[in-house]
């Protein structure tokens, strides 16, 4: 270690041990000639040794470490904590103009050697100026400073030894992160040479690790001629006019990562008919703030812009970079802290949270020393308990995707989040990385979509409804009206006459109103809540509205449920929706077909079948009808949104579109089985609980 003292203004940040005797030696008469001054002590622990050392000689003290940001003039930091907030308030600081200097317990011991080998050598030069020179003593001096530079030399070479062998093995750890991410990530040094080029980024491109790695050929997937990917844009620290003449509008400034870049670009040479990527870049930085690297991630968009939908999976495959990079504590959370995505790193046996980055912080408003130590699964939907037996059944080196989860923020609000946890090993100890992704505008849509689809059902229902309600209606004028007459006459009612019609009244009354309340909780808009239930029970509940459509049709009905099902976890109210569609379209379907038969001199059958049973852990269910059926063309379509095969204006082509994508929801799948003028059949499976 080698500083040069004269008149440096320094700050101290860590009132404990050595800082007391740092202070002793800059302030003291040993240095005098160098007069180095202290200007600041900041520690939060108001009566550790170096603080009342601070006050006892006039030195300002503080316990916010923010005051230390508010210097000025001031040349060098010696940093004696690790206090977490640290690496967040001295971001704050012009590093080209500050020395940060991070001193841990051996740094430390060094700094105070190098401090005592500086007033050794200036006691030295003060005898040598003197006007009577003793030689032995000169001799003595000398002897005990080339001792005291001999004892740092071998004492820093067997630092240096150890910090070597745990660089080695933080090297190997973060290369099994960065291997094991499912994110295209590549890494590169300062002076644009690829160190990093994992699995994924090799899918994505076509280019293997062995041909790049130790080049700076990390433009060749992406570009005809030579030309800076942002990550060399970060390394190269170029001007944002520079960055505008690669990129033109295409980039931005991260809002989320301070000194990174993004950006949305056409690559046509990658794959067939070329990719839209998104690609983030940030800084890797060393302890004392210089640019030491870049780390760049890619997002394959090209589906999302081919579809024109919602990005609903995006970073599906993220896990993390949590790892130390090369040398220090910094370096790794400059890692994992710029990372764009909440990132959790949780204990593989106990699930206690252990780590979480910023992002964890902004977007669930807790402050990261609430999260250490509590369960994860206190942020998750309480009745969720197959998170918690994935989790635990989770193999070693796997994977799980958990989708369309709710989630709780620090106020209690929920929101929706897409989590990939993997497995991963962290200085010998299993870990689960796990990675969010807020969906919560997707949802939401989605909800409002089916909602529509609802809405549109409720017409189809209307002729039901009417007829549902009517029949008590009539029931209860006939019994009024008699009751009316008989009083008219002044007649007598016989009360077992009167409790008879009482009761028929009370009776239709709760018929009618039980119609009203299943419309009223079929239309209402509710928030997801998953349950055990058995699928005839909405089965059932669809001939409660259609029933007088299917007679008025003159379609007769084949029920076969078993009655000895295993639950499913769903929504009544969506299945029943889904199921309500699949029979209204088996009517309109065999109405057409009954019409076209007509035409040509026949009678055609109008048959809906409905059949539920068990198969190898999963709930079975056939919807079938003897409707006009199905081509190969209307076969692939017919799950697309507004695709309908109805004249215009009696069909939203939205109903098996949103049908689809509940039984997505729940883990099911539906298949069909038609041939055009054969009628067709729909079957869908749920997993069971087992």
């Amino acid at each position: 270690m080698n500083i040069n003292l004269k008149g440096l203004k320094i700050a101290v940040i860590g009132g404990n041990n050595p800082c007391k005797r740092i202070l002793e030696i800059l302030t003291g008469p040993g240095l005098k000639e160098l007069a180095p001054e202290v200007v600041m002590v900041a520690d939060n622990l108001t009566h550790s040794e170096g603080i009342l050392y601070a006050k006892e000689k006039g030195i300002r003290v503080t316990a916010d470490y923010n005051d230390i940001c508010k210097l000025f003039g001031i040349d060098v930091i010696l940093k004696l904590k690790n206090d977490a907030i640290l690496s967040c308030i001295l971001e704050k600081i012009n590093t080209e103009r500050v020395s940060i200097i991070d001193l841990g317990a051996h740094r430390a011991m060094s700094f105070l050697n190098f401090l005592e080998a500086e007033e050794e050598k200036i006691k030295i030069k003060r005898k040598l100026q003197a006007s009577e020179i003793d030689r032995n003593e000169i001799m003595e001096l000398f002897d005990m400073y080339s001792g005291r530079i001999r004892r740092n030399a071998d004492e820093e070479s067997r630092f240096l030894e150890s910090e070597r062998e745990d660089l080695i093995e933080i090297e190997k750890e973060l290369f099994q992160v960065i291997q094991g991410s499912m994110i295209p990530t590549f890494i590169i040094n300062n002076e644009h040479i690829i160190t990093h080029w994992n699995r994924a980024c090799e899918e994505l491109t076509g280019q293997k690790a062995y041909e790049l790695v130790g080049t700076d050929r990390q433009w060749v997937p992406f570009r005809s001629a030579k030309r800076p990917t942002m990550a060399d844009v970060i390394v190269g620290g170029m001007s944002e006019e520079e960055v505008s003449k690669y990129y033109g509008t295409s980039w931005r400034k991260s809002a989320l990562i301070k000194e990174a870049y993004e950006a949305e670009e056409f690559f046509p040479h990658l794959g067939e008919g070329g990719k839209w990527i998104f690609f983030t870049a940030a800084p890797i930085k060393s302890p004392d703030g210089k640019i030491i690297g870049a780390i760049e991630t890619l997002r394959d968009l090209t589906e999302d812009k081919r579809a024109k939908e919602e990005l609903e999976l995006q970073d599906k495959e993220l896990s993390t970079l949590y790892e130390k990079y090369k040398k220090s504590e910094e370096k790794y959370r400059s890692l994992f802290n710029n990372n764009p995505n909440p990132i959790f790193i949780v204990d593989r046996e106990t699930f206690e949270i252990l780590d979480v980055n910023h992002r964890v912080e902004n977007e669930y408003g807790y402050a990261k020393t609430d999260l250490l130590g509590r369960s994860f699964f206190d942020i998750w939907e309480k009745s969720d308990e197959t998170v918690r037996q994935s989790l635990e059944g989770l193999p070693k080196n796997g994977a799980i995707l958990f989708t369309k989860k709710k989630h709780f923020k620090k106020n209690k609000t929920s929101f929706f989040v897409n989590v990939k946890v993997v497995h991963a090993t962290y200085i010998h100890r299993d870990v689960l990385i796990a990675s969010a992704t807020d969906i919560t505008e997707s949802v939401e849509k989605d909800t409002q979509l089916i909602q529509a689809g609802k809405l549109a059902t409720l017409g189809t229902m209307a002729a039901g409804m009417a007829h549902e309600i009517n029949q008590p209606l009539n029931v209860i004028q006939i019994c009024a009206d008699l009751i009316l007459k008989m009083i008219n006459k002044g007649m007598s009612i016989p009360n077992d006459e009167l409790v008879m019609m009482a009761k028929d009244i009370i009776d239709n009354v709760t018929r009618a109103a039980g119609v009203i309340k299943h419309v009223r909780d079929f239309s209402r808009q509710s928030e997801r809540d998953l349950k055990k239930l058995i699928v005839n029970d909405p089965i059932k509940d669809v001939f409660k509205v259609l029933g007088h459509q299917i007679s008025v049709h003159s379609i007769q009905v084949k029920l076969e449920l078993d009655p000895e099902l295993p639950e499913i976890r769903a929504e009544h109210n969506r299945l029943e929706q889904v199921f309500i569609n699949l029979v209204t379209n088996a009517i309109d379907s065999m109405d057409e077909n009954a019409d076209k038969a007509e035409k040509e001199g026949v009678k055609a059958e109008k048959m809906l079948g409905i059949k539920t049973y068990a198969k190898e852990n999963q709930v079975v269910v056939e919807v079938s009808d003897t409707g006009l059926g199905m081509d190969e063309e209307v076969k692939r379509k017919i799950f697309e949104p507004f695709f309908t095969t109805k004249e215009t204006g009696k069909g939203t082509g939205l109903g098996t579109s949103i049908s689809f994508g509940i039984i997505k929801d729940y883990g099911g799948t539906i298949e069909i089985e038609s041939e055009y003028g054969k009628g067709a059949t729909f079957i869908i499976r749920f997993p069971a609980i087992v």
